[in-house]
């Protein structure tokens, strides 16, 4: 089986703070010869609640253009808004974007399985690209009752989910709850290759910008049997990857490395982010290289 890899890309900025083309460009080049095959642009680690439409918009087409048909491309289009999230799906699909990620709502606490059906359901209407769940509870205060997702699923609304939850019970009663054909991918790098093993179908993991090829390997044991190998790759290269990146932010801690690797030009990010000092980032980049 072949499961996918996708990479929640960081979106590099100048030392102005404006978008920078060419890093992105670079970092898309890095990512694909990593192995990397859907590339996730303007999500959490994308820094999305950071970017204008206008920001956004040209992130999605630089991304398309830079991956050239070698990867397909899912925009993030995370809003509170139906009518704004509408408006971006539209403009994902207009700057060449095969998919878009929708966030749950994330102002106000946690929304009743109604009120989120009725929100998915609005801002699927009309959109001509497929569309994929997000659910992530640390960041939006509540998580996807899977009620909810299973309908979505069954009614054909949505294609897939990325499961940030961190919670194993919550993904196995997504794949048990939905058709075979909605694709549930593990958003908790940690529980990559258990997810794998329970029947998940890949992930969607800020890990890959730092070690983009230890989930394809990971991936292939799993799909030849070889749990001891899919195990090594898990705690060995995955796991102190993902423990730093929780610890000090994944977009600052992908970016530090990334800017020391010479993939992007700089390791700035937007307030309210903050970007690691000299002697945090060489310490990181030294204990991950070991």
């Amino acid at each position: 089986m072949d499961y996918s890899v996708g990479c929640p890309m960081v979106t590099p900025f100048e030392d102005d703070g404006t978008l920078d083309r060419a890093s992105l460009r670079s970092l898309v080049d890095h990512l694909v010869a990593g192995g990397v095959d859907r590339l996730v642009p303007c999500g959490t680690t994308g820094e999305f609640a950071s970017l204008t439409d206008s920001e956004r918009r040209t992130v999605v087409e630089t991304t398309v253009a830079a991956a050239d048909g070698r990867a397909s491309v899912m925009a993030g289009v995370g809003g509170t808004a139906v009518e704004a999230v509408r408006e971006r799906i539209a403009a994902a699909a207009d700057a060449g974007a095969d998919a878009a990620l929708v966030v749950a709502p994330y102002y106000g606490g946690q929304a009743a399985p109604a009120g989120n059906e009725r929100f998915f359901d609005a801002v699927a209407a009309g959109a001509s690209i497929p569309l994929y769940l997000y659910d992530i509870p640390s960041a939006t205060g509540q998580s996807l009752a899977v009620e909810t997702v299973a309908s979505l699923a069954e009614r054909g609304r949505y294609d897939g989910i990325k499961d940030s939850s961190g919670d194993l019970t919550h993904f196995d009663e997504l794949l048990d709850r939905t058709p075979d054909s909605f694709e549930v991918l593990q958003g908790w790098d940690a529980q990559y290759v258990p997810s794998l093993l329970m029947g998940g179908d890949g992930g969607i993991n800020a890990v890959t910008h730092v070690r983009p090829a230890a989930l394809g390997r990971a991936g292939s044991a799993v799909a030849d049997g070889d749990v001891a190998a899919a195990r090594t790759v898990q705690f060995d290269e995955i796991d102190p990857v993902f423990r730093s990146a929780a610890e000090h932010g994944f977009a600052p801690v992908c970016k530090a490395i990334l800017a020391r690797r010479g993939v992007i030009e700089n390791a700035a990010v937007r307030p309210p982010l903050v970007e690691l000092d000299d002697a945090t980032a060489a310490e990181l980049v030294e204990r991950l290289e070991e």
